[in-house]
């Protein structure tokens, strides 16, 4: 589990401040909400430690190898894990890559509206679950690799965020988990060339009853914490 911790002086806002807009509040406000969390509620009637009802559908999207759409409060989001194969770089001829990309629509937030500040969250949030949920220690990269140096995994998570109600990061961590956790891919035999010169070619077999589960060593959930005064 990776903590995520932000904080202000009065209320905190849910989420990256990169994706949710933050505006000033009264006096009032600020000691409405200071006097909620001493009684351990927040101003929408939840306590504290109590999250967004979350909903999952799994495999929305049937030509992706993985897939989930989340639904937590207000934000709405779909993650795509799509796996192809492909050389690996000279550089780690034994492990396969994975990369992800996050696309945060315009209509999430008026700051968004030349698409310019979309591009820029967008970009953001790419490197920060890069880090956070495809690392080294998260994902076995070697597992990805069939053949050293000649053929490995290229794994590509698209994360599309339709709309954000607070909580992004923990959001698109879970969908996420979902997504890989439901990725199989599929067994793959390598046929050894019979004479000198010869292509190596691959036997490749896309029925989920005989493939290999993804290679999550942990399940990578974000968490995001706010505090406020001492």
């Amino acid at each position: 589990v990776t903590g995520h911790r932000g904080g202000s002086k009065g209320a905190a806002a849910e989420g990256s401040p990169a994706m949710q807009s933050q505006a000033r509040i009264s006096e009032a406000e600020r000691r409405f909400l200071l006097d909620g969390v001493a009684q351990g509620l927040r101003n929408d009637g939840r306590g504290c430690f109590d999250y967004r009802r979350i909903a999952f559908e799994t495999g929305p999207i049937p030509s992706a190898t993985g897939s989930c759409r989340l639904r937590a409060g207000e934000t709405d989001l779909i993650v795509c894990v799509k796996c192809e194969m492909s050389k690996p770089s000279l550089q780690h001829p034994r492990v396969g890559q994975i990369q992800v990309t996050v696309d945060c629509a315009a209509s999430i937030s008026v700051a968004f509206s030349d698409g310019r500040g979309a591009e820029e969250s967008s970009r953001q949030l790419s490197v920060l679950l890069e880090s956070l949920c495809a690392s080294d220690g998260v994902i076995d990269r070697s597992a990805l690799c069939i053949l050293p140096g000649a053929f490995a995994w290229d794994v590509h998570v698209d994360v599309l965020v339709l709309t954000s109600g607070g909580n992004l990061l923990d959001s698109v961590s879970l969908a996420l988990c979902a997504a890989l956790c439901e990725t199989v891919l599929p067994k793959v035999e390598v046929l050894e060339a019979m004479e000198e010169g010869e292509v190596v070619q691959l036997r490749v077999d896309d029925r989920p009853e005989v493939g290999t589960p993804f290679p999550l060593r942990r399940f990578p959930l974000c968490v995001t914490v706010a505090q406020i005064q001492q």
